[in-house]
C-alpha cells in the first residue's frame, strides 16, 4: 500500500513518496514547486513513443508577410502581400492571382476566417498532403483553433497517433504555463472524427491542459474513453486546475495518498478541492486545507472561509506577514461584511423603512422623501471621516495581535473617537470626541488637540489611483 511520510513541524511540511503511481512526483519536486507538463511521466512516454516510431514534426514557414497598399501592378508582389490584404479583408480569395496560391501562401493563409480558403482546401485534397498539414500546425497560429481548425478540415487518413500528437506537442510548446490560453477546438474534432487514435498519455496530457473551463468539464471527460480514465488521467486533471473539477471524480479516486500527492505538488491545486475533500483528514491527523495552508499560506483565499479555518490561518501567520496582507486580510473583511450588516446598511435601512411608512400614511411621495432625508441627517449630524489605512508599520509588540488598520482603528478607539461605519474603501465614518478636530495643512489634514498634533494623514492622487493614508502617528497604545 502507498504511502506519505509527513513529518510536520511549526510552519513546514516534508513529503516523500515510497511506491507508484505517485513516485515519479517526487523525482521532479525541487522545494514544492509544481511539476511542469514537460516533466510529467505522460510527456516522456509521448516523446519516448514519437521517437522511436519515426514520426516527425512539421516545419515552420517563414515567408514573409508583407503590407499591401492595394497596387496590382506593383511587379514586387509576393504571396505574403496577398496573405497580409486576406488578413485585412482588403481582398477576397478569388481576388488572389492563381500564381500566388502557392504552398506558402495556404500554410499562412488558411483559417477559420476564410471560408472560400476552408472550401479550397476541402475540394482539393490532392493538393494538400499529410505533411501540409504539419507544417500548417507548425506554422499557423489559427492551425487548432475555432471551427474550422486542421482537424476538421484534412481527410480522414491523415488523423492518426502522429498528427495528433504534433498538434498535442504544438499546443504545449506554445503555451506552458498558462492553460487558459489553450484551445482545446482540434482534440473535439478528433473525437468527433477519429476518437479511435487517442492514446493513454494524449488523453492523459490533454486533461492537464484543456479541462479548465467549468462549463466544459463534462463535454471534456465524456470525451475521453472510460479505459484512459486511470488515476494518473485524473491527477492530470486536477492539477493547477482553477475549476471545482474533483466534484466529478470519483470518491474511490480521492484517497488520501491522491490528495497528498496534488497538495505536494503545489498548494494552489487547493482550488479544485470539494468541500468534503477540504475536511478529509490525512494520516498526519491534519485535514487537506491545513497541510495546504502550512506550505502556503497564499492559498487561503482559495479556501472558504469559517471560524476554524480563520483561527488556523492566524496562528501560523503574523498580521505583519506577507501572506496575511497579499491574501488574507481584504479576503477576510469581505468575509465579514458577508455575515454581518454594516452600520451603514442600517441606516440606510432605517431611512427606507421612514420613507416607506410616511407614504403609507397617505402623505404625498415628496414629503414620504423628505422624512426619510431627515433620518438619515439625524444620524449623520455631527460626523467626519477619517482614514481607514495606516501607512506605517504596526510596533513590535503589536504585530501579532493586530493588523495596520485594526492599529489604526484601536488608536482611534484610545481617542475615544466613535467609528460608526465604513463610508467607502478609504475612510470611516466617525464622531470625535469633545476637544479633537481635523485641520488642514500643507501636505494633508491633521488631527488635533487644542494645538496638538495627534495624527497626520493624507488624501491624494487620481480617481483611479486615489491614496487615502494615515502617514504619522504621535500617540501609542
Amino acid at each position: 500500500m502507498c504511502k506519505f511520510i509527513i513529518f510536520v513541524d511549526s510552519s513546514t511540511i516534508f513529503w516523500r513518496a515510497t511506491c507508484p503511481p505517485f513516485n515519479f512526483i517526487n523525482n521532479h519536486l525541487k522545494g514544492g514547486h509544481s511539476m511542469r507538463i514537460t516533466d510529467t511521466q505522460a510527456y516522456q512516454s509521448l516523446l519516448e513513443n514519437f521517437y522511436e516510431k519515426g514520426y516527425s514534426r512539421g516545419t515552420e514557414d517563414t515567408t514573409p508577410i508583407y503590407y499591401w497598399d492595394g497596387n496590382h501592378q506593383n511587379p514586387n508582389l509576393t504571396s505574403g502581400h496577398y496573405v497580409c490584404a486576406l488578413r485585412h479583408n482588403q481582398i477576397k480569395f478569388n481576388d488572389v492571382p492563381e500564381k500566388y496560391r502557392t504552398r506558402e501562401f495556404f500554410l499562412h493563409a488558411l483559417s477559420s476566417s476564410s471560408v472560400e480558403i476552408v472550401d479550397y482546401v476541402k475540394a482539393h485534397p490532392e493538393k494538400f498532403n499529410k505533411d501540409f498539414f504539419k507544417d500548417h500546425i507548425e506554422t499557423n497560429s489559427s492551425a487548432l483553433h475555432y471551427q474550422f481548425n486542421d482537424f476538421e478540415i484534412m481527410p480522414l487518413e491523415y488523423i492518426d497517433e502522429e498528427m495528433v500528437a504534433c498538434a498535442l506537442l504544438k499546443t504545449i510548446d506554445g503555451c506552458l504555463y498558462r492553460r487558459s490560453d489553450l484551445t482545446s477546438d482540434w482534440f473535439y474534432s478528433i473525437c468527433k472524427r477519429k476518437k479511435e487514435v487517442l492514446t493513454q498519455e494524449i488523453c492523459t496530457l490533454e486533461a492537464r491542459c484543456f479541462a479548465i473551463n467549468h462549463h466544459d468539464i463534462d463535454k471534456f471527460l465524456n470525451a475521453t474513453p472510460p479505459k484512459y480514465r486511470n488515476t494518473m488521467y485524473y491527477f492530470n486533471l486536477c492539477s493547477n486546475n482553477p475549476t471545482h473539477i474533483m466534484q466529478y471524480i470519483s470518491k474511490n479516486i480521492l484517497t488520501n495518498d491522491f490528495l497528498t500527492a496534488l497538495i505536494i505538488d503545489n498548494p494552489q491545486n487547493i482550488k479544485c478541492f470539494t468541500e468534503s475533500a477540504l475536511e478529509q483528514v490525512s494520516e498526519t491527523g491534519l485535514k487537506f486545507w491545513q497541510i495546504a495552508v502550512m506550505r502556503s499560506g497564499y492559498v487561503i483565499n482559495c479556501i472558504p472561509l469559517n471560524e476554524e479555518r480563520i483561527k488556523f490561518f492566524l496562528e501560523f501567520y503574523d498580521k505583519d506577514s506577507y501572506e496575511y496582507e497579499d491574501s488574507f486580510k481584504e479576503y477576510y473583511k469581505a468575509y465579514l461584511r458577508a455575515k454581518n450588516p454594516t452600520p451603514k446598511q442600517e441606516v440606510n435601512k432605517i431611512s427606507s423603512m421612514m420613507t416607506l411608512a410616511t407614504a403609507m400614511s397617505g402623505a404625498n411621495i415628496d414629503t414620504a422623501i423628505e422624512a426619510g432625508n431627515n433620518v438619515m441627517k439625524a444620524l449623520t449630524d455631527n460626523q467626519k471621516l477619517l482614514p481607514i489605512s495606516l501607512r506605517i508599520s504596526v510596533p513590535k509588540e503589536y504585530c501579532k495581535v493586530y493588523d495596520k488598520e485594526e492599529y489604526l482603528a484601536e488608536i482611534y478607539k484610545k481617542l475615544n473617537i466613535e467609528i460608526i461605519r465604513e463610508e467607502d474603501n478609504y475612510y470611516y465614518r466617525v464622531i470625535l470626541p469633545e476637544g479633537l478636530s481635523i485641520v488642514q495643512d500643507n501636505f494633508g489634514y491633521c488631527l488635533k488637540k487644542g494645538e496638538e498634533t495627534l495624527i497626520h494623514y493624507y488624501d491624494r492622487g487620481p480617481f483611479y489611483d486615489r491614496t487615502v493614508t494615515v502617514d504619522k502617528l504621535y500617540v501609542t497604545l
